[in-house]
């Protein structure tokens, strides 16, 4: 079997995954994140290997650090308001699989890991320093006491964006000089070269070096590969599904409805809804 048969079936996660997927990596992102001083040895990895959880259904990083049931994922394009919803099913799993199930029915209460949700943000789109996502939007009648509620913090990890964090993670700095670099270099060239020259420009200028040069092969594969799968989602919104979304977007808005209920409830982005609102000229 070749290098590359053996990376692409070895390293199928995506890049943020291989970069932070070990315990001093994910400690290292969560002390910059919380302020805290937890050590690789505080941290066990249970990132979902479940083919149920693979592709859109798939979460990028999940670890337990002294009690606490973490979840962090990262998105390359752009905020998806469905997370909690996502978090909830990540979670239900990971809990389903640490547990004696048997436990439950004891008369003793029993004690699971607290849970945290974290989105780290890197994509083109405007989004700002931290902002909640939370399980509620998500419902069909609002205002409910007593429902179910998951709060998700998001930041916004592009270069610029929470210098207290980057500071404090290296690793999460330098990952988004890589990221800029490769947007920078998009823009004049095909995805495979512009990914290897920004490759080659960040092992010259000591970003992610050691990873780069361990890994570089495999992740001209990957990113390709996720680049292509952005590209078939923005093909996806062209047709039937965002269409539907975007017809009841106009009848919600010539109704009056505000704009923040009409991304709830239709998923579109508040760009996409200022476009709705210039082509039927309200």
């Amino acid at each position: 079997m070749s290098k590359k048969e053996t990376g692409n079936r070895e390293y199928k996660d995506n890049v943020f995954r291989l970069l932070f997927g070990n315990a001093e990596k994910s400690a290292e992102l969560y002390n910059a994140i919380r302020g805290t001083n937890y050590t690789a040895d505080d941290v066990e990895i249970n990132t979902l290997q479940n083919p149920f959880f693979f592709g859109v259904l798939r979460n990028d990083l999940s670890f337990t650090i002294k009690a606490k049931l973490i979840n962090l994922t990262e998105h390359q394009s752009s905020i998806n308001p469905n997370m909690g919803l996502r978090f909830l099913l990540y979670s239900a799993e990971i809990y389903g699989t640490s547990i004696d199930k048997k436990d439950m029915y004891k008369p003793a209460p029993m004690s699971i890991a607290t849970p945290e949700f974290y989105v780290l943000y890197n994509g083109a789109e405007d989004c700002p320093e931290k902002s909640i996502i939370r399980l509620s939007d998500l419902y069909k009648v609002q205002g409910v006491e007593n429902t179910l509620e998951l709060t998700v913090t998001v930041y916004n990890v592009n270069k610029g964006y929470n210098k207290n964090i980057m500071t404090n993670s290296r690793t999460l700095s330098e990952y988004a000089e890589f990221v800029a670099k490769v947007r920078e270099y998009s823009k004049n060239s095909n995805t495979t070269e512009s990914l290897k020259r920004a490759i080659e420009d960040c092992v010259r200028n000591d970003i992610l070096r050691e990873f780069l040069l361990q890994y570089g092969g495999e992740i001209v594969n990957l990113l390709n590969r996720e680049f292509d799968i952005d590209i078939y989602r923005e093909a996806m919104i062209e047709t039937g599904e965002d269409r539907r979304a975007e017809r009841i977007a106009e009848r919600m808005l010539l109704e009056n409805e505000p704009v923040d209920k009409i991304i709830r409830y239709t998923g579109l982005t508040q760009e996409k809804i200022i476009k709705i609102i210039k082509k039927i000229k309200i």
